[in-house]
């Protein structure tokens, strides 16, 4: 395989150069990774809002509970009850919410009267629900024993609700990234090696490439004692050990990054081998591409239009989950679009087996269009001869 060890001492000769662009690019894969929103909670904790209580009704039992319960699930900040000083305070932050108990509130509540807790919030605030929801659990819990229970006074009542509060249910969020639009973790990781892939497969193989397409050497390869279909394979056979080599450099990178929940979740093998499909494509694309890249300005184009153009549409950098439907129908003849769908699957098969079959069909769809590339890449090197 002459062209095959050839393709090789032109890897050597540019070593150095194709050491440092994939160097760079997979830097660019574990940064963009790991610069990813954290949008997963793999808990539930209530906010805490920063709140000033002025009890005017303070001698009485429920107000006071009241107080008390607020404090205990926010962050209490002592203030005068002065009308100035409160005004400052939210103006300046300190607070978001000022609750007032009224003069006479605990014997309203108890007669079954009308009666509200007043509030003075920071405009546009979303924390105040949070603190609405707490007057509101407080005062309906009492209700509920003052009508159906036994306490009488107001202390018993106070003790039976902060007892019921007291109660916390532990919640804990079963996330799946995908679903969210956002990739966690080692799926995180491996979607990125979208671009990652492109880009190093592409520069590398285009930059073999110049170095073949020169003409002097090209029209020497083509007066070669060997067939054209043997030259093409032994091309295509040097592009698939690169992109091999690109590929291990990647998942490499995954394991030292990701190594335990990897083998955890078992879920490694899926990775793998829906990224080195990908690289296939990849190494198609390049071998389609290479073919007609003459120069390195036009390579450095080429290249950017295609593993950027690639990524966004695909979903490497936009979620899928917020394309407009248009968008999406035109991403659907893009290899990156099924890449992307199984390694969403994956992500998803850890807590629902039946994503599978999504994974090997996204996979075998990728398959499809590394084939079909590569026969477009040989069709039009064959026409590309007859111009010489």
């Amino acid at each position: 395989m002459p062209l095959f060890r050839a393709y090789f001492k032109v890897v050597r000769g540019s070593m150095l150069m194709l050491a440092v662009i994939l160097g760079v690019f997979a830097i660019q894969v574990v940064l963009f990774s790991s610069a990813a929103p954290r949008g997963a909670a793999g808990g539930f904790e209530p906010a805490r809002v920063p709140i000033a209580v002025i009890n005017r009704d303070s001698r009485a039992p429920l107000a006071l509970g009241l107080a008390d319960y607020l404090a205990l699930n926010n962050n209490a900040v002592s203030l005068p009850d002065n009308e100035e000083r409160l005004q400052d305070a939210l103006f300046y932050r300190e607070i978001h919410y000022v609750a007032i108990i009224p003069p006479g509130f605990s014997s309203d509540f108890m007669a079954g009267r009308d009666c509200a807790v007043q509030k003075v919030i920071v405009p546009g605030s979303a924390d105040s629900y949070y603190v609405d929801l707490a007057v509101d659990r407080f005062l309906n819990t009492a209700r509920l024993h003052r009508f159906y229970g036994k306490e009488e006074s107001q202390a018993e009542l106070v003790r039976s609700a902060m007892g019921d509060l007291a109660s916390d249910t532990p919640v804990a969020i079963k996330y799946a990234g995908a679903a969210a639009g956002y990739h966690q973790g080692a799926a995180g990781y491996f979607a990125y090696c979208a671009f990652g892939l492109l880009a190093m497969i592409m520069t590398g193989i285009s930059q073999i490439m110049l170095t073949f397409n020169e003409r002097d050497l090209y029209l020497r390869n083509l007066g070669a004692p060997l067939p054209r279909r043997s030259m093409n394979l032994q091309l295509a056979a040097g592009h698939g050990a690169f992109a091999l080599g690109c590929w291990g450099i990647l998942l490499l990178g995954g394991f030292l990054l990701h190594g335990k929940s990897l083998l955890t979740s078992g879920l490694a093998g899926l990775y793998a081998l829906n990224t080195l499909v990908f690289a296939a494509v990849c190494s198609a694309i390049a071998f389609l591409v290479g073919g007609f890249v003459k120069s390195h300005g036009v390579q450095a184009g080429v290249i950017n239009v295609v593993a950027l153009g690639l990524s966004f549409l695909g979903g490497v950098f936009v979620p899928q989950s917020v394309m407009s439907r248009s968008v999406l129908a035109v991403a659907r003849y893009l290899p990156s679009y099924w890449f992307m769908r199984a390694n969403e699957a994956i992500e998803l098969s850890c807590f629902s087996g039946g994503s599978l079959p999504s994974v090997y069909s996204s996979i075998l769809i990728q398959l499809g269009f590394a084939l079909a590339i590569f026969s477009v890449a040989l069709f039009l090197g064959k026409e590309r001869r007859k111009a010489y």
